[in-house]
């Protein structure tokens, strides 16, 4: 008798799932790491409708993804953090994804702890999901231990794998029309080459370098190739942005919460290079084959780095204490003050096209 732990569950379900629903409520990078895994999916159930419950910020991006058909906006749930709960909105978000019917639901989530009586809660036939490792499957029709070790794409393939579809690689993708072309041109037309990219912003300020070594960097890369210093940033950031971009000089372009997040790709394409922390345009980048040069604080290179290519750089000092889930530093930022601007000012140039 097959137990939750035992894979290749689509094999023995009696009829192909016919509308699946996916849980990722979280930010860029990880929404591009799962593409692989949701790729797989697709070529797996071909005829399948696939809804993906995700932040808000990123429903264009499954609007225009060939692996996913609905967008459905995650309502907040207790102890996901990345939205706020609102306990009459998720009573009713309920009660309308019940009504859907799924066949088949995947927690894409992480450990489950918090995330699997959510999915749960969507009422589908059959519910797999994330485990703790040690964890029993509670209610769970199928139940993989979270992996430990990896990088995130291949942690969101191993749980399509567990259910028995095949690999067709690990490249993400960021999709762009000819409309994000256009207006990526169109804020680009008078900037001279190269396009040298800073992104200065990270949610968590064990993540964020300094502003002022962002600044010595772009400094440093218009003396010694000339072009421009392309700012990127989200609207509210536009004041630090802009104070960077006063200290680095006229070569300066500040996009701040100018373009969309389509639109950013588009820019981020036609960069020479990108020197940005380890954040959402660092994985637009990767997933577009820009150049970067990636500055880690407490992330973890191996589980959210770039592709091992000669694309890219990672600039890491090493400490104990990482990774680090911590949103501020009791000791001081060492991992972030331990890289220096000649090194990001070298990696740059290593990769810049």
């Amino acid at each position: 008798m097959n137990n939750a732990f035992t894979p290749g569950l689509l094999a023995r379900l009696p009829e192909s799932p016919r509308k699946v629903v996916v849980l990722r409520a979280s930010r860029i990078g990880d929404f591009l790491c799962t593409i692989p895994a949701l790729r797989a999916l697709r070529a797996a159930l071909p005829e399948a409708e696939i809804t993906m419950i995700t932040l808000p910020l990123l429903w264009d991006l499954v609007e225009r993804s060939p692996y996913l058909d609905h967008y459905v906006a995650f309502p907040g749930f207790p102890g996901i953090a990345e939205q706020f709960f609102d306990a009459h909105r998720v009573v009713q978000f309920f009660q309308e994804m019940q009504a859907e019917r799924f066949d088949l639901a995947l927690q894409m989530q992480g450990s489950g702890v918090y995330s699997n009586p959510f999915m749960l809660l969507l009422g589908a036939k059959v519910t797999v999901g994330f485990v703790r490792e040690g964890d029993a499957a509670g209610r769970l029709d199928a139940a993989l231990p979270l992996p430990q070790r990896g990088h995130e794409i291949q942690r969101m393939l191993a749980l399509t794998t567990f259910l028995g579809v095949p690999v067709p690689g690990e490249i993400m993708e960021f999709p762009l029309f000819v409309e994000d072309h256009e207006q990526a041109d169109a804020l680009l037309a008078n900037a001279c080459r190269p396009l040298v990219g800073l992104h200065m912003s990270a949610r968590d300020a064990t993540r964020r370098w300094s502003l002022a070594r962002f600044a010595a960097v772009g400094r440093e890369l218009l003396l010694r190739k000339g072009g421009t210093v392309v700012l990127l940033g989200e609207a509210g950031e536009w004041p630090e942005v802009e104070g960077v971009a006063r200290e680095i000089g006229k070569a300066c372009l500040n996009l701040a919460g100018k373009t969309s997040l389509p639109v950013l790709g588009g820019v981020i394409a036609r960069l020479s290079v990108l020197v940005t922390n380890d954040s959402g345009p660092a994985h637009i980048a990767y997933a577009l084959g820009t150049p970067t040069a990636t500055i880690f604080g407490g992330g973890n290179p191996e589980a959210n780095g770039p592709p091992l290519n000669a694309r890219h750089r990672v600039l890491a000092y090493e400490v104990p204490c990482r990774p680090c889930g911590l949103a501020t530093c009791p000791i001081g930022y060492r991992c972030l003050e331990g890289v220096t601007v000649q090194q990001a000012v070298e990696a740059a140039m290593a990769v810049m096209r």
